[in-house]
């Protein structure tokens, strides 16, 4: 990536965490780019040099998640056991929505999984996910005959589904404890 489409990057994503407490605060749909900037400071035309609408945003969002894996948990998924790496995916996942709070949590769980804009993107964390189960079925630790892409989907439902309830809850349970527990039945069931 060149020194350019860094400096981007990180200017969205400065962004993204600056409009995040406030989008948190007010209903998505009620806000306008216009006060979202006024919050954080930023003018309409630089939010359009960044973002192309206020729903990728959101989208933004998810890339946070991605970036937060990449560098806290990914490290970790060193493991032969490919099974336990998939619970560390899920492990570092909650871990991420506990510290981030229920709001941010709602607004993903809103996202579309099918939004074009998104499904265009190679998110790196679908990336790895792809890459751990694709490494359990060659080397024969996930046995279950389905395809490693419809196996990535299914754990990341997985994912959604617990960080979704959670947040409808409102928080009223140990999301991360959640998730190990569901994270357990699904990596059994990997090798059915």
């Amino acid at each position: 990536m060149s020194k350019v489409k860094q400096k981007q990057a990180q200017r969205r994503a400065e962004i993204i965490r600056a409009a995040a407490p406030l989008i948190a605060d007010v209903p998505f749909e009620e806000i306008s780019i216009a006060e979202i900037c006024a919050e954080i400071g930023l003018s309409v035309g630089s939010f359009y040099h960044y973002f192309t609408s206020k729903s990728d945003l959101l989208i933004g969002l998810l890339w946070l998640i991605d970036g937060d894996m990449q560098e806290r948990v990914f490290p970790l998924m060193t493991n032969y056991d490919e099974l336990e790496n998939l619970r560390i995916f899920a492990h570092g996942w909650a871990e991420h929505v506990a510290a981030h709070g229920i709001e941010r949590s709602r607004l993903i769980s809103a996202i579309d999984p099918d939004c074009p804009d998104l499904a265009e993107r190679e998110r790196p964390s679908v990336k790895k996910l792809g890459e751990v189960i694709s490494r359990g079925q060659l080397s024969g630790q996930i046995t279950h005959r389905v395809e490693a892409q419809e196996l990535v989907e299914d754990f990341l439902l997985m994912l959604r589904a617990v960080t979704m309830d959670w947040s409808r809850r409102g928080g009223r349970y140990d999301v991360v404890a959640r998730m190990d527990r569901f994270a357990a039945v699904a990596v059994r069931a990997f090798r059915a």
